[in-house]
């Protein structure tokens, strides 16, 4: 079985950006390089540790933790001084200039990626120009998908009970069953990411089930939520991200299966609107069914040097935002 990330330096990510930074703005750019570091964790500690809100910081996505990336974020109400003052572990900032607009999740075009893919014992690799567009497990974490569903089930105190965060129980201790209270204490964006991971294993389901009716399975994948099917052909498809305004759906074989799974989930479009915690209220969106890999390169076979009895071989690819590098990895190995 072929192994991911056995240093940082095995996965490394580019972020392909579209800001334009001058000399001018109330917002300073800076290009941050971190290794085996959380995104949402470093922007946290440059919060603290400048003194201002962590929403003063933006950034376009969140990258892999272990892994060296790169990516560029937005800062205000700080002087530009002390943030190159700042340090933070294994963390480097690079100021690379100003503009007049923060930077928002999806301000990417995409991102570039350079794997070391270790513990082969044949390389036989074919090229691909796409793959499924599947969300993979960077985005669920351990209990991401899980926190999701009680949050849009309006189940605040079983959400809490998971997210296990110090400071919404110390509310609690002193605030019994203020559980919308307890986590409004946590960042938006943090909460936002657990519905966003529900809604993305629904996505997941409902692919898995429509290519593997469609295509030709050439192969099943397990992974820590399910099965994901690959398939021999390439749909130009969009499909739903489900959210409150989703319940129309075109295509009448995969509203079908859209169907079944939510009724076995047990939960409707108008779970989604969560009156609680506005800024939770997702209406959904259309997401590629493929995504394409451009300028795929795959290097030699090499003695992987952690494993001398085994092989290794880089590969480099760009792909669109939202993507995940792991998932063409999957389909190629």
């Amino acid at each position: 079985m072929y192994k991911l990330k056995q240093i940082p330096e095995d996965f490394i990510v580019k972020e392909i950006s579209t800001v334009q930074a001058n000399n001018k703005g109330k917002y300073l750019y800076f290009k941050v390089t971190k290794r085996n570091r959380n995104t949402l964790d470093v922007v946290k500690e440059l919060a603290n540790r400048c003194n201002i809100k962590e929403k003063q910081i933006g950034f376009a996505g969140s990258k892999d933790k272990h892994a060296v990336t790169e990516q560029i974020i937005s800062v205000s109400g700080v002087a530009r001084e002390k943030i190159s003052k700042t340090n933070i572990d294994n963390v480097t900032l690079e100021f690379i200039g100003c503009g007049s607009e923060p930077i928002n999740l999806g301000d990417l075009e995409g991102n570039h990626f350079e794997i070391v893919v270790r513990n082969l014992e044949e390389v036989k690799i074919q090229k691909t120009l796409y793959c499924e567009n599947y969300f993979d497990e960077q985005r669920f974490s351990q209990n991401n998908k899980e926190i999701g569903k009680h949050l849009i089930k309006k189940e605040f105190g079983k959400a809490i009970e998971l997210i296990d965060n110090k400071q919404c129980n110390a509310h609690l201790a002193k605030n019994k069953n203020d559980f919308i209270g307890a986590l409004q204490l946590l960042p938006i964006r943090l909460l936002r990411m657990y519905v966003n991971a529900y809604q993305s294993y629904l996505w997941n389901e409902a692919v898995s089930q429509y290519v593997g009716k469609k295509g030709t399975v050439v192969k099943k994948v397990m992974y820590s939520l399910g099965e994901l099917v690959f398939i021999k052909e390439y749909f130009d498809a969009n499909i739903p991200l489900i959210g409150f305004d989703t319940s129309t759906i075109e295509n009448k074989e995969m509203s079908g299966i859209i169907s079944t799974i939510m009724k076995k989930e047990g939960i409707t479009y108008h779970d989604f609107i969560i009156k609680q915690i506005p800024p939770l209220t997702l209406e959904g969106e259309l997401r590629p069914l493929f995504c394409k890999v451009k300028n795929l390169n795959i290097g030699p076979a090499e003695k992987d040097e952690l494993n001398p009895k085994k092989k290794k071989v880089k590969l480099s690819f760009s792909l669109p935002k939202g993507s995940y590098a792991t998932m063409v990895i999957k389909r190629l190995f």
